[in-house]
């Protein structure tokens, strides 16, 4: 017959196992908390805002990437090969001026916002999520009136049981 201490101690041993597993869910919904209120100051505890600025800038650069390849075929417009030389200094500029605590809760505001104002109804943006590794999680959140709109939001683990928001993919096809 095993001791109650070890059978105490596997009990605590799972249930660590499991918050380990749970607790970016567990993140994600407070974070979406956050946004709805418009918590500025939980949002710029939760969020690496240097992380999420690369990788918006890094985001704008792959699509202007695409749109020159794509318009290098058509005819030719010099500004259009302007605009796509200024557009990435632009851009960067509009990316540090709006990944601030209010801009990040207006953007994920957005994309938990439901589809009414009874709570019965259901979320305008579903999700589905997935384990990058142990210590990332990708959530994909698609629009249910447009799904070529999708939102993502990587998160990285910081610490045994934190989590901290470092990368947001937003549907720039339909923002641009």
């Amino acid at each position: 017959m095993k001791s109650k201490s070890s059978i105490a101690m596997t009990f605590i041993l799972v249930a660590l196992i499991g918050y380990y597993f749970i607790s970016p869910f567990l993140f994600l919904r407070s974070l979406s908390e956050s946004a709805r209120r418009g918590d500025g100051d939980v949002i710029a505890y939760d969020v690496d805002f240097p992380a999420v600025r690369d990788n918006l800038k890094s985001q704008l650069g792959e699509y202007l990437a695409r749109k020159a390849v794509a318009g290098s075929s058509g005819k030719r417009n010099p500004f259009a090969k302007f605009a796509m030389q200024i557009l990435p200094a632009v851009g960067a500029q509009v990316f540090d001026a709006v990944v601030t605590p209010d801009g990040i809760a207006k953007i994920l505001s957005r994309h938990v916002q439901q589809s009414g104002d009874s709570p019965m109804r259901p979320s305008l943006w579903r999700g589905e999520f997935a384990w990058l590794d142990l210590d990332h999680v990708r959530g994909l959140y698609a629009n249910v009136r447009h799904p070529g709109e999708v939102f993502a939001i990587t998160l990285e683990r910081r610490g045994i049981f934190g989590w901290q928001v470092v990368g947001i993919r937003l549907p720039l096809d339909q923002l641009l």
